[in-house]
């Protein structure tokens, strides 16, 4: 029986590799601080934001050649998307075509929370995520956004959660520019 061996540079690639994708997974216990956004803005790498916006906004990802795989921004709601307002998340690069958002199933006064699909992108020509607030829709506290850069592209994994009594849809869609 012969010998596996792995060469030093191999194996220093090897850490390397898998620290950063420790860091992408435990940002939000690593972050020194969230950002609370009232505004459109532009979103740092392993950053924790907190958007508190209730109008129109427009929140810009780092371009592709600014990043390293295992990147993540998380964004979490802690206000509402006012009624019929649209905040866009936009990236220079197409968003990843693993991409995928989720969102609770009509209520239905059971206590399960069942989740249905809602929206994913193309891979080849949406660069917009589109996140219209509706009254008991889409844009609710406690909607979650995930992004994570996979080495070319951004993907987004999130969970978007109603307001008001939630009998209406969650509205949100992958869109070209």
């Amino acid at each position: 029986m012969g010998t596996k061996r792995v060469g030093l540079a191999r194996m220093e690639a090897l850490m390397e590799n898998l620290k950063r994708e420790i860091t992408g997974f435990n940002v939000e216990i690593t972050a020194a601080s969230a950002t609370t956004l009232t505004a459109t803005a532009t979103l740092a790498r392993n950053s924790v934001n907190l958007v508190n916006e209730q109008d129109a906004a427009t929140f810009t990802l780092p371009a592709a050649s600014d990043c390293k795989r295992g990147d993540v921004i998380i964004v979490k709601y802690i206000g509402l998307i006012d009624n019929s307002t649209k905040h866009a998340y936009t990236s220079a690069d197409f968003f990843a075509s693993h991409s995928c958002l989720f969102g609770k199933a009509a209520e239905d006064g059971d206590s399960q929370d069942v989740k249905t699909f809602i929206t994913a992108p193309n891979g080849t020509s949406n660069d917009f995520l589109n996140i219209t607030g509706a009254t008991n829709g889409a844009g609710g506290i406690g909607t979650i956004l995930r992004f994570h850069f996979d080495g070319s592209q951004w993907a987004v994994n999130g969970q978007l959660e109603k307001r008001g009594d939630g009998s209406g849809a969650a509205s949100a869609a992958f869109a070209d520019s």
